[in-house]
């Protein structure tokens, strides 16, 4: 069977390397039991992206939590590592079935502020979860999808994916919601012509399409190593603008 027509999904743990290339990628995010009594609630996330995945080629979710048997790295390196793997993954999925006694979810809190408006947020929380009305008001205002069960939040998840597009190395740098637009398409496409290459991408800001006719507005930094070798790699900022193509 050819590599492109394989659906597959591939789970990197804290600490652990991702693959070089993937075609769609998800990050899990929410409180995770303090309890090692209490089984954690990503297994069933897994389980349910891993039964419902039926894109060409490989989803990769990153699970901020050791592999079994494994041990958690140095609170510095955690950081690093989470911030890392959300900056590259197309869908932040929040699970946050908070209870304030068991399961408080606080650092939940931080992240969901950072990334609610990144127009790669689903928020997943159970109807009986505590003090969820803030989170709830802000994913209304932003056009978040919204679930209410983890299996509905794992499927939000690969609606927003699609079919998801296949990338390597520094291109899974551009998640998917700048990876379709028209204006990084041809940019892209432009210096790949030129024999330039792409090390590095960090979107900076993201707004969504004004409406179903639209594009999103989004600004990217990428560093850009010249084909010819005639300067140094160098970041480039490009600014595309809603209705009004690359900018910069």
């Amino acid at each position: 069977m050819p590599l492109d027509t394989v659906h597959t999904v591939h789970v990197v743990h804290v600490g652990q390397e991702p693959p070089q290339s993937w075609t769609a990628a998800v990050y899990l995010s929410g409180p995770t039991p303090t309890d090692p009594a209490e089984p954690s609630w990503r297994a069933d996330a897994v389980a349910a992206l891993r039964s419902a995945w039926s894109g060409a080629g490989r989803l990769v979710v990153f699970v901020p939590e050791p592999a079994p048997g494994g041990a958690y790295p140095a609170y510095a390196d955690q950081i690093a590592w989470e911030e890392e793997a959300m900056r590259r993954c197309d869908v932040v999925l929040f699970w946050i079935p908070r209870d304030m006694a068991r399961l408080p979810g606080l650092v939940s809190n931080i992240k969901w502020g950072a990334w609610c408006d990144s127009g790669r947020a689903v928020l997943g929380t159970p109807p009986e979860a505590e003090r969820m009305e803030y989170l709830l008001h802000f994913a209304g205002a932003l056009g978040v999808p919204v679930e209410r069960t983890l299996a509905g939040a794992a499927a939000a998840a690969l609606r927003a994916i699609g079919a998801g597009r296949a990338r390597t190395g520094a291109e899974r740098a551009v998640p998917l919601t700048v990876w379709r637009t028209e204006p990084f398409r041809r940019w892209y496409a432009d210096h790949r012509r030129a024999g330039d290459r792409m090390l590095d991408a960090r979107v900076e800001w993201y707004a969504p399409a004004a409406g179903p006719a639209g594009e999103a507005a989004w600004l990217l930094t990428v560093t850009v190593g010249p084909g010819d070798g005639s300067r140094a790699p160098a970041p480039v900022r490009l600014l595309s603008a809603q209705g009004q193509g690359m900018l910069m």
